[in-house]
């Protein structure tokens, strides 16, 4: 099951990516992720009241429920399973009004404000450039490198982890692996008294 600080990265890395898409304001693009998760949870608590949602409720929960699923299919071309399982199959393996509020606005408001730092040491260990990088792995990379940076109490297999999970979910086949791969170079290098305090174990 995703804890709440996981579903937040998953929320901002698809805020990022469009904030990167549209380079729109960071306060409207959080009013509209923030807005969507309040009808998320609201219609999710009439559902699981037994009431009676419309066809437009139900398929506005549906849509909103995606984006904070625990898990995805993972086998492939089971990509489209989700849009086949009905909402009463598919409300159990979500949780939106688990998602830590707080720290998807610090992702998607300090990610931006840091944005010369981050690429800079993205691009020290990338094989192109920073803007070349396929936009879904730029943001999760993005995210990622913040946390190995600015977020020191973060234990540094979490924010790798996460990255690989992320990209996983939102990236290209087999993109997973480079960000694991830059990750780790970018771990190596900002965290590495806690890298070497785990390779000598």
């Amino acid at each position: 099951m995703s804890n709440p600080r996981t579903l937040a990265r998953r929320c901002a890395t698809q805020a990022l990516y469009q904030w990167q898409m549209a380079q729109g304001n960071l306060a409207d693009i959080e009013a509209q992720f923030l807005e969507e998760l309040a009808v998320a949870r609201e219609l999710s608590r009439r559902f699981h009241a037994g009431q009676v949602l419309t066809v437009a409720e139900r398929d506005t929960l549906e849509e909103s429920l995606e984006k904070y699923c625990r898990s995805r299919p993972e086998e492939e071309g089971e990509g489209d399973a989700l849009e086949s399982i009905a909402l009463e199959a598919l409300l159990p393996q979500c949780c939106a009004p688990d998602i830590h509020e707080g720290y998807f606005k610090e992702l998607l408001h300090e990610v931006p404000a840091r944005i010369d730092v981050i690429d800079a040491a993205i691009g020290e260990f990338s094989d192109r450039p920073v803007h070349e990088l396929g936009p879904v792995e730029r943001a999760i990379l993005r995210l990622g490198a913040y946390e190995l940076m600015f977020k020191p109490e973060l234990p540094y297999r979490v924010a790798v982890n996460e990255g690989i999970n992320l990209a996983k979910q939102f990236g290209a086949s087999q993109s997973h692996k480079f960000v694991n791969g830059l990750m780790d170079k970018l771990a190596r290098k900002h965290r590495a008294a806690e890298f070497g305090r785990r390779v000598q174990r």
